[in-house]
């Protein structure tokens, strides 16, 4: 029971990453040609992540229209969606 709860939670939450309904972050990877955007839930990456719970803290990054807008250059799209997963 548990292990099959595991496998319906884990869909459901990689799901979120393809079907990204009521987003609240837009993080931008790579730059000029290579550079992709990823709608994220802000919540989910806090509590899965100790980086970007203090990167989408109030004292490092601002709100602009209700959404964080996270921006790495430095960071290759595929790496990125690899973290991300």
């Amino acid at each position: 029971m548990s292990i099959k709860l595991h496998k319906v939670l884990l869909r459901d939450f990689s799901s979120m990453l393809k079907y990204s309904n009521d987003y609240d972050t837009i993080i931008q990877v790579g730059e000029n040609q290579s550079m992709k955007e990823f709608f994220a839930h802000s919540i989910i990456l806090k509590v899965r992540s100790t980086y970007f719970r203090r990167a989408l803290s109030h004292e490092w990054i601002i709100k602009k229209n209700n959404m964080f807008e996270f921006k790495k250059p430095n960071i290759d799209p595929a790496v990125f969606e690899m973290i991300l997963k």
